[in-house]
């Protein structure tokens, strides 16, 4: 380990607040690593997290770095406190960004974003210091660097030094601090290190039992709206009522959550970060809000995932079906209707989040990547692939959330204008399901026939049909009845190798991939077909570490560095393993996964560095849907085991 790997912390240890517009990652010592606004796929102001040296951070902690932070949750909520304790005193740092409501807006235009006052005041970062016992010495650190530190800034300090600001041609920040007269002991500096392309600003303060500081941080349009922002509308703002209706507003919309099985804790935790990474202002969902950190450390697979893969959100949207929520489903059918599209060509396997068709991939060769891993990248390629799978996606999550009779909720008709999409998309795979794609892992690499894609597009012929015959719809059935069986039977004799006695990851081939575990999960096969219980099998036996967990794939894709377990793979080994009976080996890899797993994906309200299950982009939303799915499905083989056994 190089000196600078100590200034890193693992990926798993961060705690993550947002407000549906953007998120902020932070460190158990008081850190904000990572941060951009207003938005998700704003240039990050602060990405210490990919360049210890380089990258900004906005650090409030105890002077004496040996006291190390404790974190946790408020109870149903996605508001985050860090408590440091020392021989002298305790002290607690809340961390929130206020919300209004967790309503998603109503679908307006392309140019929805935050920007709703010119000076952005109505979305901000707000952190509460207060002690409770005794007094501590503390140490704010506060360096911007806008841009992920390419732009040069400008940074003051505003009027009896209560605030800072920080602007750049790309970005303007305000910080305002709010309670310096009412403590004991305030200084506040500004530092230059050698060769510091961005100055950091350095408060010193100690605080006796009853008393705090309110730092709180906003970005505007303009140099001019900041200082505005900062010497004004910020300081005429009442952060504990805020603080209060932030926690009342997550309250309220957990309180929907319909789901009362085992795990219920890790599943509303799980709910909480699925909810925190929805767009607010135009229904959009975004995989993860963190780019290129990596599979492996020195790797090379360091994707960005701000960005609205159809894939992703359906599953996102599928789980949070399954525990009674709704209302997301809906913004997001409104921003799908609103994409540009003719036919099933034009449909991207993503976009941004207000829409955006071009996403273009650059690297940013100035930063060092997550404990040197290389590149950083900004911007995802993959939006030219072609994948067949987010058809079959798309439709199931639209199915399932008309079968609940849903759409009745808010007025709607089935046989409006998505079902006209939704046909669109089904001619489509009619037309196509015969045509190779880059397959659901966004293989970089020549299209092929992936077993899975081909699975998915039986899937999306299949809800098409469920859809037209239950709501009466237009559709040539009989057409689409004779496609989905010729796939199926097509999958079945090119997609299984009856040597292997596994379903593969391509047609003819001996490589096993972990998304043929999804098979039974749609309805495809049933979970105990010999053909799936063999499957399951030699993934266990040739796809899994030494725990259990699984992998997506082990044969060559085509990039240098090595794949890490998935956790998604693992959750639908889970599943299968439930469907197929063997519910107290299913329950204990679930237990496994959560112990291994710690903070991955914020499974439960404490935050607490834990061996992690594998690295990625955090929190992955596929992590947090996958633990939904299997959880439910986990508590319902339980039953059906519990009844067999009472009958």
């Amino acid at each position: 380990m190089t000196q600078s790997d100590h200034q890193y912390h693992p990926i798993n240890s961060y705690g993550v607040i947002g407000d549906c517009h953007s998120a902020a990652l932070v460190a158990p010592d008081g850190s904000i690593d990572w941060g951009c606004f207003p938005d998700f796929d704003s240039p990050a102001v602060f990405c210490r997290l990919l360049d210890a040296e380089q990258g900004g951070y906005f650090q409030i902690a105890p002077t004496d770095r040996k006291l190390g932070g404790k974190q946790r949750y408020l109870p149903n909520s996605n508001v985050l406190q860090t408590t440091f304790t020392g021989e002298q005193g305790r002290v607690t740092l809340t961390d929130f960004m206020p919300v209004e409501d967790l309503s998603a807006w109503s679908y307006r235009t392309l140019n929805n974003n935050t920007w709703l006052h010119e000076n952005g005041s109505c979305h901000s970062l707000v952190r509460i210091i207060s002690c409770q016992d005794g007094h501590m010495e503390l140490t704010m650190r506060f360096k911007a660097t806008p841009n992920y530190a390419i732009s040069p800034a400008t940074v003051q300090l505003i009027e009896e030094k209560s605030g800072v600001i920080c602007t750049s041609h790309e970005q303007h920040v305000g910080l305002a601090i709010l309670g310096i007269h009412d403590i004991h002991a305030f200084s506040i500096h500004m530092e230059h290190g050698p060769q510091a392309r961005h100055a950091t600003i350095i408060a010193h303060f100690t605080l006796y039992e009853g008393e705090r500081l309110t730092f709180a941080l906003g970005v505007g349009r303009s140099q001019r709206a900041v200082h505005r922002l900062v010497s004004w509308d910020l300081l005429q703002r009442n952060f504990d009522w805020e603080l209060s209706h932030t926690l009342s507003c997550w309250r309220k919309w957990i309180a929907a959550c319909e789901y009362d099985g085992p795990y219920a804790e890790w599943v509303r935790r799980s709910a909480l970060t699925l909810k925190m990474l929805c767009y607010a202002p135009t229904g959009a969902l975004v995989a993860s809000p963190t780019t290129s950190l990596p599979e492996e450390i020195g790797g090379v697979r360091n994707w960005d995932y701000r960005y609205t893969w159809l894939r992703d959100s359906s599953f996102t949207l599928y789980a949070l079906n399954m525990l009674g929520f709704t209302e997301e489903t809906r913004a997001f059918t409104r921003w799908l209707l609103h994409l540009s599209y003719t036919d099933g060509e034009d449909l991207q396997i993503m976009y941004g989040i207000r829409g955006e068709r071009e996403l273009p991939e650059k690297l940013l060769t100035h930063l060092s990547g997550y404990r040197g891993s290389q590149p950083v990248r900004v911007g995802n390629a993959a939006v030219k692939q072609k994948q067949l799978d987010v058809f079959g996606e798309v439709l199931d999550c639209i199915c399932l959330y008309w079968s609940t009779s849903n759409y009745e909720r808010y007025g709607e008709q089935p046989n409006g204008p998505l079902w006209q999409l939704l046909s669109i998309l089904v001619e489509y795979v009619c037309q196509h399901w015969q045509d190779t794609d880059n397959g659901i892992w966004e293989i970089r690499g020549e299209p092929t026939h992936f077993v899975h894609s081909k699975v998915m597009c039986w899937v999306a012929l299949d809800r098409g049909i469920r859809m037209a015959q239950r709501y009466h719809l237009a559709a040539d059935l009989e057409r689409w009845k004779k496609l989905r069986q010729n796939i199926h039977e097509d999958i079945m004799v090119h997609g299984y190798n009856p040597v292997l006695q596994s379903f593969t990851q391509r047609y003819s081939d001996t490589a096993l991939d972990a998304s043929n575990l999804i098979m039974p999960l749609v309805g495809f096969i049933a979970p105990d077909d010999p053909r799936m219980v063999s499957t399951v099998e030699r993934t266990l036996e040739l796809l899994t570490d030494q725990q259990g967990f699984a992998y997506r794939y082990r044969n060559e894709d085509g990039l240098n560095g090595d794949e890490g377990t998935f956790t998604m793979c693992t959750f639908w080994l889970i599943e299968n393993l439930a469907l197929q009976g063997r519910v107290e080996e299913a329950r204990q890899l679930f237990e496994r996964v959560l112990a291994c797993a710690g903070t991955l994906g914020l499974f439960s309200e404490e935050v607490s560095p834990v061996n992690k299950l594998s690295l990625g982009n955090y929190p992955q939303a596929l992590t947090h849907i996958a633990l939904i799915n299997s959880a439910t499905t986990l508590h319902r083989a339980e039953q059906r085991k519990k009844d067999d056994k009472s009958a």
